[in-house]
C-alpha cells in the first residue's frame, strides 16, 4: 500500500526519548590495525626564505604587494623571521 508524504510521517513509529538506549556489547568491538599517526607539525621546521645573491645591503627592491606597490625601496637586511627590513618609499 502506498502512502503520502503525510500518511507515511503519521505511523511513522515514535521513538520514546525516556528510555534509554541498551549499552552496546563491548566484547565485539577490535581496535584497526591501521591507527592513524598524528601528522607532525611543519610549523617548527621554519626556515628563513634564502635571498637571491644578487640582493644586498643597499639594493633598491620594488615592492610587490600592499600599500605602497610599485614603489621603490632600499633593502637593509634580512630579519630572523625571513621578513626584509627596507627603508622608504621616499617619493
Amino acid at each position: 500500500r502506498r502512502f503520502t508524504v503525510t500518511q507515511a510521517y503519521k505511523n511513522k513509529p515514535k521513538s520514546d526519548s525516556k528510555k534509554a538506549a541498551a549499552p552496546a556489547d563491548t566484547s565485539s568491538w577490535y581496535p584497526a590495525e591501521d591507527v592513524s599517526k598524528p601528522i607532525p607539525s611543519r610549523k617548527s621546521n621554519h626556515k628563513p626564505t634564502r635571498l637571491r645573491e644578487s640582493i644586498t645591503p643597499g639594493t633598491v627592491l620594488i615592492v610587490l604587494s600592499g600599500r605602497f606597490r610599485g614603489k621603490r625601496v632600499v633593502f637593509l637586511k634580512q630579519l630572523e623571521s625571513g621578513l626584509l627590513l627596507v627603508t622608504g618609499p621616499f617619493r
